[in-house]
């Protein structure tokens, strides 16, 4: 019965461990250049370097656990100082993350404010806005429509070119192999 119990725990504790690790997804075809164009165009917060050769995408969700911590592993030297992340803001997990995306959006400084709703996720993140300006509504509807239509289908999710400047699609939280590959130093 104790080998049984287990065996059991011990399984469930592995397909745990494979449904939250993500994987590297086919890109939609067409053409590469046209789809780093719609993300550049894209409402998006930068962090890290001002202007870099290596550009990384990250569709977030405020409320989002697997979104936090990768933007944890993003703040410590799992990146290179000279990637620059540019964060999409979609609405994916709860009834509130639309408004918590559309108050950073809509804050002054939305760099700041992502980061501290993103420090302060174990209390809640920041408080969602009840109102949001139409175009904030569609800011948010556009990152998803766009999130979708790379067939990632839950957040995280990351884009970037890589050197030999493919598309690379990324699904779900990065190990730190797969994120160093990502955002890693070349």
């Amino acid at each position: 019965m104790k080998l049984l119990r287990a065996c059991t725990l011990g399984l469930l504790a592995l397909m745990a461990n494979i449904s939250m690790a993500g994987t590297w997804i086919a890109p939609p075809a067409g053409s590469p250049v046209g789809l780093m164009q719609r993300l550049d165009r894209a409402t998006w917060i930068a962090a890290g370097a001002k202007s870099s050769e290596r550009v990384v995408y990250v569709f977030t969700d405020p409320d989002c656990p697997f979104c936090n911590d990768l933007w944890k592993a993003l703040q410590t030297a799992a990146r290179a100082p000279d990637v620059q992340i540019r964060y999409l803001l979609v609405a994916v997990i709860d009834a509130d993350s639309k408004g918590k995306a559309g108050a950073i959006l809509e804050s002054k400084d939305r760099a700041a404010t992502l980061s501290q709703a993103e420090r302060n996720y174990d209390r809640g993140g920041i408080a969602p806005k009840a109102t949001l300006l139409p175009a904030t509504s569609e800011t948010i509807s556009f990152n998803g429509d766009l999130m979708s239509a790379l067939h990632i289908f839950g957040t995280p999710g990351l884009i970037y070119l890589d050197e030999h400047n493919q598309v690379k699609v990324f699904a779900g939280m990065p190990d730190e192999k797969q994120l160093q590959a990502i955002v890693g130093k070349r």
